[in-house]
């Protein structure tokens, strides 16, 4: 696996980690403060952090949003409506059903890579993302019998997310990453505060601090996810994304004190089996 892979990889699987300590602070502050509150303050700390980031690399950014065009709008709009959409859903369905479909992420990512980047779909690839969602499934026990409409959401999160990564990996190429970041949480953050003042809770300080916190941990997996894509295939690097599921478990673990079933644990080896099988494939056949 060639240098660029390798450091996609590692950037992928941090910024899972990142995004999961983000829910840790999510589940925490949920009792206190509304969906679109969490988004604004998640979005405002990453539109913060980022201007900081243009400013410092004093990149245009008005040249830098004529470059990305519509693409570049499509991945702000898209990621947006997939957060809406899946919280939506995680307030209206069960849990492990919600969290089963927004894992088919990777594979609408996989499929839109190869429909509007022409890249190319591996037996390695298909038979990985289906291990993967094997994995997640055994692992989260889904039981599906939740409201159809909640669960259209969240199958319909995982599209627009897979859009809205597809369109992130056009954008590599034309458009610095600080300035991809910059404006989907510019546009996030105005379409969040819209959405969020008609129910808004002035937070206690301890919920206070854990609202940057989010933000921090969001714009920490944002950054490391954007970076990803600049340096592989949508497609092969979506994959890494499952390793979410293994993070949040442990988490869930030592934070909340819920039990990790066999079920847990075979679906997290069979998960990150299948994200080691990927990666020495591709450190051997790196020109796939």
């Amino acid at each position: 696996m060639g240098n660029q892979k390798t450091k996609a990889v590692s950037l992928m699987l941090l910024s899972a980690l990142s995004f999961s300590v983000m829910q840790v602070f999510v589940k925490l502050t949920s009792s206190e403060v509304g969906t679109f509150e969490q988004t604004f303050f998640r979005n405002l700390v990453s539109l913060v952090i980022a201007a900081e980031m243009v400013r410092r690399e004093k990149l245009p950014v008005f040249q830098e949003v004529k470059r990305g065009g519509w693409a570049l709008w499509g991945r702000s709009f898209f990621g947006f409506l997939g957060v809406v959409l899946f919280f939506y859903a995680t307030g209206h369905a069960r849990q492990a059903d919600v969290a089963m479909l927004n894992r088919a992420s990777p594979v609408f990512v996989t499929l839109f890579a190869a429909l509007f980047l022409k890249e190319k779909i591996t037996p390695v690839k298909v038979a990985s993302t289906l291990l993967c969602l094997t994995g997640a499934y055994v692992a989260m026990q889904p039981s599906f019998d939740s409201n159809p409409f909640p669960l259209l959401a969240a199958l319909s999160a995982a599209v627009v997310a897979g859009m809205a990564y597809t369109m992130l990996a056009y954008c590599k190429t034309r458009v610095h990453p600080s300035a991809i970041v910059l404006h989907f949480s510019a546009f996030s953050t105005a379409c969040a505060l819209l959405l969020m003042l008609p129910q808004f809770v002035v937070p206690s300080p301890k919920t206070f601090v854990m609202l940057l916190l989010i933000g921090v941990f969001a714009a920490g997996g944002q950054f490391l996810l954007t970076y990803a894509y600049q340096h592989a295939p949508a497609s092969e690097v979506s994959i890494y994304q499952y390793s979410g599921v293994v993070f949040t478990a442990v988490m869930s673990y030592f934070v909340f004190g819920e039990s990790l079933s066999a079920s847990s644990l075979l679906g997290g080896a069979l998960i990150l089996g299948a994200i080691f099988w990927v990666f020495q494939y591709h450190r051997k056949h790196p020109e796939e």
